[in-house]
């Protein structure tokens, strides 16, 4: 008795995929035939009764592939497939589902998933909070400086903390710039920049927006606060182009037009070209000129 099965493979080798499914029996084997088919109901259906994970992450990657977002959703959450979910989240904007994820990975010790969900949402706090639970306090002290001046100080104390148990004298060579702030530069100006960007954290633009933004150029917010500050600040001694200037208490006139024949009188330096023993001509008149020999060359 031929079983059903090895007629399946037959009919699959012969490339009737269509056939073989309808002839096969094993789960398992349907579900491969129903992939490769792209019947993603049929898929679901065995997935549901198998509870296999790596069914639901397989049929969430190609219902991901088909378009098919809402089930790919459904799918990879079956799978705890949570990369799949953030990659799927963070493609449509969806900003709650991401904070959903960014909790549920938290919970569940997926702390890289859940420090790429928090920064993405712009909560920065959380994402050096994060790494100070997960006994990452040098990348916290790193991440403040560059993203929230304003809690430098406090994860550097932490940082002296734990290194003084292992190095005292490491620990104390760490610069608090609340203490040195002459250490660190543009730092009154990192302060002032994160006051600013602090007003637009939590505004999160749908994906259908991303044209218009994928075209910017990255921008050095302290270099762009900085020159917007310098811009601002209006001249000290009004318009340039009328400002006198003195020099040992006298004022500085422009040249008129005596100034202009005095210097056309001076003496001028020319080279005589026709002289073969190195002579210089020193007046412009040769009525008066007086011949300077230089050496040889």
């Amino acid at each position: 008795m031929i079983l059903p099965t090895s007629v399946a493979h037959f009919l699959e080798s012969r490339g009737m995929i269509e056939e073989a499914l309808e002839v096969a029996t094993d789960p398992d084997y349907r579900f491969e035939l129903a992939i490769q088919l792209g019947k993603l109901d049929i898929a679901k259906e065995i997935a549901v009764v198998a509870q296999s994970e790596s069914k639901w992450k397989q049929l969430g990657d190609l219902a991901m592939s088909s378009g098919r977002l809402e089930t790919a959703e459904e799918c990879l959450k079956h799978a705890n497939d949570l990369s799949g979910l953030l990659l799927l989240y963070s493609s449509l904007g969806d900003a709650e589902g991401i904070t959903e994820l960014a909790s549920f990975a938290k919970e569940h010790g997926k702390n890289n998933v859940a420090f790429l969900c928090m920064f993405l949402l712009g909560k920065v706090d959380e994402c050096i909070q994060l790494l100070v639970d997960s006994n990452r306090v040098p990348e916290a002290a790193f991440m403040a400086r560059s993203y929230l001046p304003s809690k430098v100080s406090e994860i550097v104390a932490i940082w002296k903390k734990d290194l003084n148990k292992v190095n005292q004298k490491a620990a104390e060579a760490l610069a608090d710039p609340e203490e040195y702030p002459n250490l660190f530069e543009h730092w009154q100006i990192a302060h002032a920049v994160e006051a600013r960007v602090a007003e637009e954290r939590g505004v999160y633009p749908p994906a259908a927006d991303y044209g218009n933004f994928a075209d910017r150029p990255a921008t050095n917010l302290v270099e762009a606060f900085s020159n917007m500050r310098m811009d601002e600040e209006p001249l000290e001694n009004g318009d340039m182009e009328h400002e006198v200037v003195e020099q040992n208490g006298d004022e500085v006139q422009e040249p008129g037009e005596d100034d202009i024949q005095q210097e056309g009188q001076e003496e001028a330096v020319v080279v005589d070209a026709d002289s073969t023993d190195g002579a210089v001509l020193v007046n412009g008149n040769e009525a008066d000129e007086e011949w300077v020999l230089t050496p040889r060359h």
